[in-house]
């Protein structure tokens, strides 16, 4: 059985080389326009896909790169620095464009280094001492104001409901919430009222507004309890007092000196004395008659 098959599929093949050598034609199971018509339809498709594949892949690339980009610029734009002193001391900051800016003690900034070199924008609380390069306009946010400057030094006092602006050498611009503005030279300065106006004052003694970089507090007819405030903040106590707080004082003090000792110039004027409660707490009370 299994030889006539193998002679069979001989014939077959004998047959089939006979009629092709003798130039007749081969019996398909498809006509030659089938076959033609499939391999060209084959053709076309197959670059089609990897055209489709190909164009897929280079857009996903490219939003993934597009998000990149996207997650970086957000990042270089929103990333922040905050820098805080703590009651009890001076700290001494540097900006990215080698602006400096000394704080005094609760004092707090906030800035954005890598945007710096687009936008010279910190905001700001408490009181500091700015000198400030030259370069794009540097702008200082603070809750009742705004202080816009070139290239120049100041300071700058930002405490709840008070805010106070000295020029020492160039020019400020101060804008209050309200949209009020003054312009400052060397030795002016600026006080932004709680209803938002601005009172400018000429010829100031730059010396009282900035002393306290030298650890010096000077005082004019200034309520007794923003003394005791301050003592507070440069010694990193709490004071409570038991009298009239509301009595003007004028004098001075140094942070050279320890707590005790500054305390001992401040109360007898005002017939006052003081009592350690513990380590960071100290007692204000009328002098016993």
């Amino acid at each position: 059985m299994k030889t006539n098959q193998a002679h069979n599929k001989q014939h077959f093949a004998d047959q089939h080389s006979k009629n092709f050598l003798a130039g007749g034609k081969i019996s398909w199971s498809k006509s030659a326009e089938t076959v033609w018509t499939e391999m060209e339809q084959s053709i076309r498709n197959k670059p089609e896909g990897r055209a489709k594949i190909v164009m897929t892949t280079r857009l996903l690339s490219m939003a993934a790169v597009l998000l990149l980009l996207v997650g970086l610029g957000s990042f270089f734009r929103f990333y922040k620095i905050s820098i805080e002193t703590p009651a009890g001391m001076h700290q001494l900051a540097t900006l990215p464009d080698g602006s400096t800016i000394e704080l005094n003690a609760e004092s707090s900034l906030t800035y954005h280094p890598y945007w710096w070199r687009f936008k010279r924008e910190l905001t700001f609380n408490g009181e500091a001492f700015f000198e400030v390069q030259k370069g794009k306009t540097f702008t200082v946010h603070s809750a009742m104001g705004t202080t816009r400057v070139l290239g120049t030094s100041f300071n700058i006092l930002a405490r709840d409901q008070i805010y106070r602006v000295i020029c020492i050498t160039g020019s400020v611009q101060v804008t209050s919430k309200t949209l009020n503005e003054a312009i400052l030279k060397a030795r002016e300065k600026a006080e932004i009222k709680p209803d938002g106006s601005i009172e400018v004052h000429h010829e100031v003694e730059t010396f009282q507004e900035i002393s306290w970089k030298d650890n010096i507090f000077l005082f004019t007819a200034v309520p007794l309890h923003e003394v005791f405030r301050e003592i507070e903040r440069q010694f990193g106590v709490t004071i409570l007092v038991n009298a009239n707080k509301q009595v003007l004082y004028t004098g001075n003090f140094s942070r050279n000196h320890n707590l005790e000792e500054v305390l001992s110039y401040v109360c007898p004027p005002f017939g006052l004395d003081f009592q350690r409660k513990d380590q960071q707490e100290y007692l204000i009370f009328p002098l016993q008659e």
